[in-house]
């Protein structure tokens, strides 16, 4: 068992839920079963702390949940904007995980025009498929090798996403993409190594940029993005990630978040 300590009490909805993982199942009681790296884990919150049960890699755990970053000072730059501070008071708990690369690049690919229980399907499908068992029933996020050994990809649901995951994987098994380097990369840089991959484009790699390197200073635009920017902010989409830097800052991601969480959730603030 591992316990995390937090400066406030955790909200796993809010972090599960957000649309930045797929891997992550409510339970009734409202605790969470996912996988992550090569482990299983349940997860509770018991006041302040976040109880996982089924591991005893405390560093791992650490930095996925991003322990160490401290979100209630930056809250305090953002609540200057009425529209975010309801955001920020309804999406509370939400933390930008450290996810796998890999896995992220893949799981984005196969997100495109798909909602998330459809993209969390086409997941489990596709690790089910492919990935490492790791006993009762759960499996492994596939490694590119694994994926490019699989059979009958298009199964798992992703459609005509199949040739692109196929090739990204290709990509990276030969060394023609290399994963190691991008991290090293700045955030500009990083994109356009990125947009070289099949099937990815703006909005794609701004949330790989985002959810599987951590780079707060991406703002991902889609059709959630610009109906808020269009109806709050009655900024054109042409304007949005401009205005975003310059009204949020080297933090744009995580008010991103906090924008599409609440909107999508309450889809009568949007006429």
């Amino acid at each position: 068992m591992v316990e995390l300590s937090f400066r406030f009490e955790p909200n796993l909805s809010h972090i599960f839920e957000c649309g930045q993982c797929f891997r992550w199942n409510v339970q009734p009681d409202g605790s969470y079963i996912g996988v992550a790296g090569n482990e299983a884990v349940h997860a509770q919150v018991c006041g302040n702390k976040l109880i996982l049960n089924g591991t005893n890699n405390i560093k791992f755990w650490e930095n996925y949940f991003d322990t160490a970053f401290d979100y209630e000072n930056l809250k305090l730059n953002f609540i200057k904007d009425k529209t975010l501070k309801t955001c920020i008071e309804y999406g509370y708990g939400i933390r930008i995980l450290r996810q796998d690369l890999f896995e992220t690049i893949i799981s984005f690919i196969i997100s495109q025009r798909k909602n998330i229980p459809a993209i969390k399907t086409s997941v489990e499908k596709l690790s089910r498929l492919c990935g490492t068992p790791l006993g009762d029933g759960f499996y492994e996020f596939p490694t590119a090798e694994q994926i490019l050994t699989a059979e009958e990809l298009r199964s798992t649901g992703v459609g005509y996403r199949d040739e692109y995951i196929y090739k990204t994987a290709q990509f990276i098994l030969n060394g023609e993409f290399d994963l190691d380097n991008l991290i090293k990369l700045s955030t500009v840089e990083a994109k356009q190594e990125l947009l070289k991959l099949p099937g990815i484009g703006e909005k794609v790699a701004n949330c790989i940029l985002l959810f599987g390197m951590n780079r707060f200073d991406t703002f991902p635009i889609d059709t959630w993005i610009e109906r808020i920017f269009d109806k709050i902010y009655d900024i054109p989409t042409k304007e949005i990630a401009q205005f975003a830097e310059t009204k949020f800052g080297q933090y744009r991601g995580l008010a991103q978040q906090y924008l599409f969480y609440y909107y999508r959730e309450n889809l009568k603030n949007i006429s």
